[in-house]
């Protein structure tokens, strides 16, 4: 009788223990369904990304969601996953991977997540931020670049725009725009302009003899691109008049500083005041012209205190200053 009831009690315990063992491997099981295509964001995507995991544990299903399977695609771009990728992908993570239901397609697409920027408005804002910087100048500006649009991370989009050479008008000006998102710089795209700049210049109106003096019959104004000339063009008439020209010009020339002859405004002999900078200080003494001189002409002068002769380049009608 004993012996009878000690195996009904073994019996039942066992029973319960094979049930016990069930539920607890019921509670613990998982589901991981991975979607036929997922957008993902970041620097790298995980599990959790691309699959959706059910199940009662919700520290393994943490645990699982973390394990990175790769890198992000760049914003707008796809990777296409197959089942052997995948299970390589998880093998190297070394997770516990047991008691767990999959669903995979044998295919899978994986997308970044992207805003697209339109090239034509990195052109516009360029154009833009050239006409800033030329401040209002009579200027025609022309892209000479086929900018294709940019696919970005999401985030606030900022530009930051600079020119590396500066800008140029005999050869095409180079816009630099980096581009940042959410305060992180992500690309820096290059754009080209061609830069007209155009100027009232003078113009000499009719033929004007070698050694003639300019006056305002001889001269008139007209809408030029200074880009395409030599420096030393004239925009006001008032520095013009009373010069006289080295040699004979014909109608419709751009007259030139090196076309003219400045007046000369310290005679040879004349008392000056020789100035120097040394640092912030100025210093001055007197003097005495060795030669005639115009405007911005260097001359040579005598120190009357020490009779040392030096070059100096003629500031104004007294004034003569020397480096020291």
């Amino acid at each position: 009788m004993k012996n009878n009831l000690y195996r009904l009690t073994m019996v039942i315990l066992c029973v319960a223990g094979i049930l016990f063992t069930v539920s607890t491997v019921n509670a613990q099981a998982l589901t991981i369904v991975v979607a036929a295509e997922s957008q993902v964001k970041g620097s790298y995507f995980t599990l959790g990304d691309i699959a959706s995991i059910s199940g009662d544990d919700s520290n393994r299903i943490a645990e699982l969601s973390q394990i990175k399977l790769g890198s992000t695609p760049l914003p707008g771009r796809s990777y296409i996953f197959t089942v052997e990728l995948l299970n390589t992908r998880l093998s190297a993570a070394n997770a516990d991977l047991t008691n767990i239901a999959w669903q995979v397609p044998q295919q899978f697409k994986v997308t970044a997540l992207s805003q697209q920027i339109d090239g034509q408005r990195l052109v516009a804002d360029a154009e833009k931020f050239l006409k800033n910087k030329l401040n209002g100048s009579d200027v025609l500006i022309t892209s000479l670049s086929q900018p294709q649009d940019i696919f970005v991370p999401p985030g606030t989009v900022d530009f930051n725009l600079e020119l590396p050479y500066g800008i140029r008008y005999n050869s095409p000006t180079n816009v630099s725009i980096g581009v940042q998102v959410s305060g992180r710089m992500f690309t820096i795209a290059k754009l080209r302009f061609d830069v007209k700049k155009y100027e009232q210049v003078a113009v000499t109106s009719r033929p004007i003899a070698a050694n003639e003096t300019i006056t305002p019959d001889a001269i008139i104004f007209e809408r030029r691109d200074i880009g395409r000339m030599p420096p030393g063009y004239f925009t006001d008439l008032n520095k013009i008049l009373g010069l006289t020209v080295k040699r004979q010009l014909g109608p419709g020339l751009v007259l030139n500083d090196s076309m003219v002859a400045k007046p000369i405004v310290i005679k040879r002999g004349q008392a000056v005041n020789i100035t120097a900078k040394v640092g912030d200080i100025e210093v001055s003494t007197s003097g005495v012209a060795l030669q005639n001189g115009s405007i911005g002409q260097f001359i040579r002068v005598q120190n009357i205190n020490s009779k040392k002769v030096v070059n100096g380049r003629i500031i104004d009608e007294s004034t003569v200053q020397t480096q020291i």
